[in-house]
């Protein structure tokens, strides 16, 4: 038996390198909000870390989202 109604589900956010983002995106985790922004970020090397340091506060922002799934590269970056 549910203790709460179900409501409207959260979603999970990933930033990572394009293997780790299509494999979530196949799993089904893909979303664009009203907004037009995705759920995800693909990272390489060359990305800058302010772009990434400003997507996950972006991610941190929104109400839709509960979970932030950080790839490989080294989350010590983000500020």
């Amino acid at each position: 038996m549910a203790l709460h109604s179900a409501g409207k589900g959260k979603l999970i956010a990933v930033i990572g390198d394009e293997d780790t983002c299509v494999g979530f995106l196949l799993g089904g985790v893909g979303e664009i909000n009203k907004h037009r922004q995705p759920n995800f970020m693909v990272v390489d090397k060359n990305t800058p870390v302010i772009d990434i340091e400003d997507t996950f506060k972006r991610f941190i922002k929104r109400d839709d989202i509960d979970i932030i799934q950080i790839g490989m590269f080294n989350p010590e970056d983000i500020h």
